[in-house]
């Protein structure tokens, strides 16, 4: 159970990384935006979406920490899991790979290892 734990908790560390990277890229893309000719509802969702991308992986990365204290936390921890690699798929068809596609797989992969070493009893003390 120590191990899951130090696995997921692994996986938190690099899904929080990974959005501090992604959101730290507002920065340059956000002028990027405004030069655009794209209309201003779709350059301020877009603005909206970058960050809300961020902000979906600090919150998810708590989540992971949190589940894997709770008693049967494992379903949480493998449903939850279906996001990033859901995340990771569709960057993977659209952007390709680079380091966002690739950090996002491996939280993927230590949530799903992680969540499979949890115990299924009523207890992960």
């Amino acid at each position: 159970m120590r191990i899951a734990r130090w696995l997921i908790l692994a996986g938190s560390v690099v899904l929080f990384l990974t959005a501090l990277l992604h959101g730290s890229g507002y920065v340059q893309i956000s002028p990027v935006l405004e030069k655009s000719a794209m209309i201003p509802f779709v350059t301020s969702g877009l603005k909206a979406l970058w960050l809300i991308f961020s902000v979906h992986l600090v919150v998810l990365s708590a989540v992971f920490i949190v589940a894997s204290f709770t008693p049967k936390g494992r379903r949480l921890v493998l449903l939850c899991t279906l996001i990033p690699a859901c995340d990771t798929i569709l960057l993977f068809h659209f952007v390709g790979m680079f380091i966002g596609t690739v950090a996002l797989a491996v939280a993927t992969l230590l949530f799903l290892a992680g969540g499979i070493l949890l115990p299924q009893g009523e207890t992960t003390r």
